[in-house]
């Protein structure tokens, strides 16, 4: 058999800030993430490229067909004063012009829905109609852009040449009104003005003074003006671009339904993969232990028996030169047999052993064992010796150094790993072995009592797996 010492070897788990600098980017917690979630990745993926494909099989698509239309200005008002203010009244040199706003509230009344209700596909109530058509006018242009939206290329094309025809007449119809209501007021203003200069006796010197204004100049002026109000020429709108038949849908199409379905599922299961990455996760499968602890496995009594198991890690603490090895488990008890099956094959290697079993109550100095199911009963004696938890780290202190008196080797059946007192004593030992129940326990307790472990100078060796009867 090797001899023993009490020399500690450098721990293989060491403390995670101690392997990066704390600058560094760690990509190993991104990649861990997804080999965690692929499955929540890829059923979200699927099911948002699934919604896309439902939703542009859902939406009916829908065309715009444009026509262009050029609206020259028109003189709606005169810009004469009217005949109260007499003769002599300041007169404007041009009339007043409409404006694009007129132009655009033209396009949506209701005179021109009216005559888009009669076009096929454009039968639906008179506020839904009038979202239909679009009216665009370009800063310092008098070109209109009317757009008309259908569900069908040809009724779309269609709606667009009437709603363009049939806005040209409302134009040329509305406001020729007014042009014929001002141009009958100009003539009325000029027979005013004739009778005024019939009526004023003749002055055959004053057509020679050109210096000062009289009042037969005043009315000729304003005779002249208003002949030259009523040769102002007005132009006619017309179409300059005619309506084409549109080619593709407004709706982007299923396929960018599909992309953004997926873009939008791949977000989901990243927000529902890291939720179910940040809740503890109950370690069900050995596979389980080896993705979220960082501790290697040193044996799987499932798969081997007890004896097996015990004999293997005696030769880790051979391998190790330990003197003192602390089995502590989650739950606590499922490090007593394994403590015990280490004990029995140190003894059956002829190294003397002790075993300090963890107590809550008082126990006599001397304790009886009987070997677990799966233990040979002729492995080895080895001496038991009670060890209470209410003594403090002192006294936990003291009965490992009596422990060592007689020699040998020193197996302590700590308490739960997530206490103190597991603590305390895996400082003592040269080597911790830990136990974990499978279906028992949850990822996130076992991390952190590890990581107090690895805080106190005292990393954990390895992990023991143990099975229970009935576990679920």
């Amino acid at each position: 058999m090797a001899s023993l010492t009490s020399a500690r070897e450098t721990p293989l788990v060491t403390a995670p800030d101690d392997e990066v600098p704390v600058d560094a980017v760690r990509l190993g917690r991104y990649s861990g993430f997804v080999r965690r979630q692929w499955p929540v990745l890829i059923v979200a993926v699927l099911l948002g490229g699934l919604g896309g494909t439902l939703r542009s099989a859902a939406i009916h698509p829908t065309y715009t067909a444009t026509v262009t239309v050029l609206t020259p200005p028109v003189a709606v008002e005169s810009g004469l004063p009217p005949l109260t203010d007499g003769p002599f009244a300041p007169v404007d040199q041009q009339p007043v012009l409409d404006t694009m706003d007129t132009e655009a509230q033209l396009v949506q009344s209701g005179s021109v829905l009216e005559q888009l209700k009669k076009v096929p596909g454009f039968h639906v109530p008179a506020d839904q109609l009038a979202s239909r058509v679009t009216v665009t006018a370009s800063a310092y242009s008098r070109v209109l852009v009317i757009g008309v939206r259908a569900g069908r290329p040809s009724n779309a094309r269609q709606g667009a040449h009437v709603i363009a025809h049939t806005f040209i007449k409302l134009r040329d119809r509305v406001i020729g009104d007014y042009q014929t209501h001002g141009r009958q007021a100009i003539n009325r203003r000029l027979v005013v003005l004739q009778a005024e200069l019939k009526a004023m006796p003749s002055a055959p010197n004053e057509l020679a003074r050109i210096t000062a204004r009289t009042r037969r100049q005043a009315i000729q002026r304003q005779m002249m003006d208003a002949q030259k109000q009523l040769r102002y020429t007005d132009q006619f709108a017309q179409v300059i671009r005619a309506p084409a038949k549109p080619t593709h849908p407004d709706d982007p199409g299923s396929a960018v339904n599909r992309t953004s379905g997926m873009g939008v599922g791949l977000l989901a299961g990243l927000v529902v993969g890291l939720v179910r990455d940040r809740r503890p996760r109950r370690l069900r499968y050995a596979r389980d232990v080896r993705r979220r602890i960082p501790v290697p496995i040193l044996t799987d009594t499932g798969r081997e028996g007890l004896a097996d198991s015990g004999r293997r890690l005696r030769n880790l603490a051979f391998g190790d030169d330990a003197r003192t090895v602390l089995v502590t488990g989650m739950p606590g008890d499922t490090a007593d047999a394994v403590a015990i099956s280490v004990a029995a094959a140190f003894a059956h290697g002829g190294a003397p052993t002790t075993l300090l079993r963890m107590a809550h109550e008082q126990l006599p100095a001397y304790v009886p064992v009987e070997p677990p199911d799966g233990l040979d009963d002729d492995l080895g004696a080895f001496r038991v010796v009670a060890l209470a938890a209410h003594d403090g780290d002192r006294g936990l202190a003291a009965a490992v150094d009596n422990a060592h008196h007689g020699g040998g080797v020193v197996v302590i059946s700590g308490p739960t790993l997530d206490t103190a007192e597991a603590v305390t004593l895996a400082a003592l030992s040269d080597i911790t072995l830990v136990t974990i129940a499978l279906k028992e326990i949850t990822d996130r307790p076992l991390i952190a009592a590890i990581s107090h472990l690895i805080s106190a100078g005292a990393p954990p060796r390895g992990l023991v797996i143990t099975h229970r009867k009935g576990a679920s």
